[in-house]
């Protein structure tokens, strides 16, 4: 009798079904670890999969610096340490060498804060803006960049109006714009790769309302890069799926920490 045929498993790619990532998953990278970047690394190997609106470019810039900005005022807050002030300390040599270490911790922690400024202020040096800046001029550059028109916009403030999700904090109307520019231009099933409030609440009516509007489908919802990445048929390896699993972990805590934010930390990018 002969032995059974066995059969390697290879990824397969799906066609015909796009990811949608919402621009709080790419300011997440503003919050995580160097290692993340490989995630973005991933990603730039299929720009072609990736749904592109002029809406997401406009809040990636906008909000990038605000991100940085409350990033940099947090650890500005964090490391600072207070003088100690005692005349008789003065007279111990162990006084001296605390005195001469913190001298010297001041001067690494201003070079942290100018490092920083110098990412606000040369987005060339910064990773995850390099990471954007190619994928929007590789869209461009094939002409998919979905853009905004007075249309939508009409649309967008019918929306909001009637209280339809997605909905934006406030008077903006950033999330329903984007949400309009894909019910017109997109003609593909797509998975949706979000973690805010207004997609997960409201994900059941986000479907049928997709399909009613372009007959695809919506075939999930994740906060995981490499999860979408494998529904349509990416191998990914063990090693990129525990850096991810790392970098939501860490934006857990940091989203805890950012639970009732302040002026300086928007809660959504579309707000």
């Amino acid at each position: 009798m002969s032995e059974p045929l066995t059969i390697e498993a290879h990824a397969i790619p799906v066609v015909n079904v796009k990811l949608l990532i919402d621009t709080n998953i790419y300011l997440d990278f503003y919050r995580s670890n160097k290692d993340s970047i490989q995630l973005l690394s991933e990603l730039s190997k299929h720009f072609d999969k990736i749904v592109l609106t002029d809406q997401i470019v406009m809040e990636f810039e906008r909000n990038r610096e605000v991100v940085i900005k409350a990033l940099k005022k947090s650890f500005e807050s964090e490391s600072d340490l207070e003088n100690i002030s005692s005349a008789y300390l003065q007279n111990l040599p162990e006084f001296a060498a605390l005195v001469s270490a913190q001298k010297d911790y001041r001067k690494r922690r201003n070079d942290v804060i100018a490092a920083i400024d110098t990412i606000l202020e040369s987005p060339e040096k910064d990773p995850v803006y390099a990471f954007f800046a190619d994928m929007v001029s590789e869209c461009r550059k094939n002409n998919a960049i979905l853009n905004t028109t007075d249309e939508i916009i009409q649309k967008a403030q019918k929306r909001k109006l009637v209280g339809n999700p997605p909905t934006s904090s406030g008077f903006s109307i950033g999330d329903e714009i984007n949400w309009e520019i894909v019910l017109t231009n997109v003609k593909e099933n797509i998975i949706l790769i979000g973690r805010d409030n207004t997609y997960t609440t409201n994900f059941s009516f986000l479907k049928r309302d997709f399909h009613l509007n372009t007959g695809c489908l919506i075939t999930k919802l994740t906060n995981s890069i490499t999860e979408a990445l494998k529904e349509i048929g990416i191998a990914m390896t063990a090693e990129l799926e525990e850096v991810e699993q790392k970098m939501l972990g860490e934006l857990k805590a940091y989203n805890e920490f950012w639970k009732h934010p302040s002026k300086d930390e928007p809660s959504e990018a579309g707000a």
